[in-house]
Parts: structure tokens; sequence; C-alpha cells
């Protein structure tokens, strides 16, 4: 009998970290609702408006609240449509998270006046098989999930015993890179989208949605950057886009003014970006809609790749309907 050797090593590949606030998550998921299972997969897009923040309501003892987010969702039981509470942490998720959240299901019945603007947003979205009867049956039956960076042993027990739903997510930085990713896991429950897989340039240009030079456009009141796939990463899952040289001369030209403007989230990446910039470089697509926010103080303050913002030039697609038709084939 033959014997096989294998010399295995322990390295370091990164750490895991809580997102910097509660508003940073609360940016991170508006901008990225699909992720936590807010999107409708009968349709080729996300749609923005799926999740509302901080919504007033009441506990049962009747004492205010403030939910963080609402979402709707695919109810995958029935194939109807489910209203989902987010209750937000930047810290590890405690007893007393799962029943802070756990008082505002028990007090939703006691708020009409957030439950009648919850069935008018929803009937707004003109979601299919959503009518004026089903949307006040999904109103009232909210599903809670708690969403934080860790969970004690004793808080998901006690979530799984209330039917409350529980969903990590937290920020990787490898050690080899300055880039931050996003882990987005089942903690209680499922809630997690597990069948949005991951795209490239190169996935997109295949299934003929857009060709490897197409440009795409991120415009905000009047202003607009243009910026084509950096050729050199076409098969990356981390997109880069290299700026067209009037909209790289627009962003030079007010690098004080945007540097002036950066928090510290941004000063992690800005130097990087400037460079690349200078230097016909590619830039990360995340950080180049970062770019925008600095410059023309919009479309969006948040740089975790919102991908509705950047229109294709040549088809005047969103670039999320562009991803869901890859993904949804």
């Amino acid at each position: 009998m033959g014997s096989v050797i294998w010399r295995v090593q322990s390295e370091k590949i990164g750490s895991l970290e809580a997102f910097r606030s509660e508003r940073d998550m609360e940016s991170f998921l508006i901008n990225n609702p699909a992720i936590v299972g807010c999107w409708d997969p009968d349709v080729s897009s996300s749609i923005p408006a799926l999740i509302r923040e901080q919504i007033s309501t009441l506990t049962d003892k009747f004492e205010k609240g403030r939910i963080d987010l609402v979402g709707i969702a695919r109810n995958e039981k029935d194939d109807g449509y489910e209203l989902r509470i987010f209750e937000l942490k930047a810290v590890e998720i405690s007893n007393e998270a799962v029943e802070q959240l756990n008082d505002y299901l028990k007090g939703w019945d006691k708020q009409d006046s957030a439950q009648k603007r919850i069935e008018k947003w929803i009937l707004d979205l003109k979601l299919e098989d959503v009518t004026q009867t089903s949307v006040k049956e999904i109103v009232a039956k909210p599903i809670g999930v708690l969403v934080g960076p860790k969970f004690s042993p004793d808080a998901s027990a006690k979530a799984k015993s209330l039917k409350i739903r529980g969903v990590r997510l937290a920020r990787f930085k490898a050690a080899s890179s300055a880039e931050y990713d996003v882990i987005v896991e089942d903690e209680v429950g499922d809630i997690v989208d597990k069948s949005r897989g991951n795209w490239s340039w190169k996935a997109l240009a295949l299934r003929g949605l857009i060709s490897e030079g197409d440009y795409f456009i991120i415009r905000h009141e009047g202003s607009f950057l243009r910026a084509n796939p950096d050729p050199n990463t076409l098969g990356w899952f981390k997109k880069k886009v290299i700026f067209d040289t009037e909209s790289a001369r627009a962003l030079l030209s007010r690098e004080e003014s945007m540097r002036s403007k950066a928090n510290k989230d941004h000063k992690r990446w800005l130097d990087k970006e400037f460079t690349s910039l200078k230097s016909n470089a590619g830039v990360f697509l995340s950080n180049a809609t970062g770019l925008c926010y600095l410059a023309f103080g919009g479309p969006t303050a948040c740089y975790w790749v919102p991908n509705w913002w950047w229109i294709h030039e040549q088809s005047g697609r969103r670039l999320d309907e562009l991803v869901n038709a890859y993904l949804n084939r």
C-alpha cells in the first residue's frame, strides 16, 4: 500500500472586520438589496427603492422606536412576497438586540400609519401579483431579520426560538491588498440569496451583452463621467474601469476639493486611484463611483458597487440590468 505525504502550511490571508458604523451598513444594503434577498427574480433587475430607511414604529409596550430598514422579498414557500424588517448592529448581536427586534415585531400592528406608508410604497413598486388586498396581508405579517458582524451563541438560539432570522455581514480585508470584500452569510434561517453568482466584464462580453471596449456613463445633475472596462482585468471578479481623457481631466482638476471632502473610508483608496488616473490605469468600479460622488456630490455617497448608477452607453441599459441578464440566464 503506497503512502502519500502532504506538507500543509498555515498562512494568514486577511482579517474580518465589522463595518465602521450602522449607517455604513445601511448604505451598503440600500445599494445592494439583492444580497439580502430583496429583489424580484421575475424582473430583469433589482429595484433601488426595494429597501426603505428608518421607519418609525412602536413596541408592544407602546414605546417609540425606529426600524433601520424595511424590504420586500420573494417568499419561497408560496412564491408570494414577504415584508422583511431589518435591525442592524455594527457590534456583536446580543440577546438585547434580539429582544429589541422582537418588541418591534410584536408592536407592529399598533403602528397603523407606518403600515399604510409601507403599503403605498409596495404598491408603487408595481410588483407582479401584488394587489390592494394582498399587500395588506404582506405588511401585516413581517419577518424580522438581524444583521451584524457576529452573533453570540445565546442570541442565535434565542432568535431561532422566536423565528427571527439572522445574517452575518462583515468586511474582509486581504493581507496583500488595501481593498475590502464583503462577507454575507446566513446565521439563522434563510435570507441570503445564494443564487446570485459573480460576473466579470469578459463574462458579459461572451454573452453578447456588451463589447469589451464599450463605455459606461455615470451622471449627477448635469455632470457625468465616462469609462470603459480595463482591458488588463477583463476576467477579474473585482472589476476595473479606465476613464476617458476628458473624465480623467475633470477629476484631476477637482483633486484638491475632492481630498478636502473625503472621509476616512475614502482616504484608504484615494491616493492609489489618483495615481491610476494620472497614469491612465484601471480604477476599481466601486472606487470610480466614489470618485463621482467626491467630484460632483452624487449620485450616491456609497461606493459599494451600486451598479444601477452606471449606464451602458451603447444600449442605454443600466449595468445592473446587464449583470442580471447574465446571472439569470
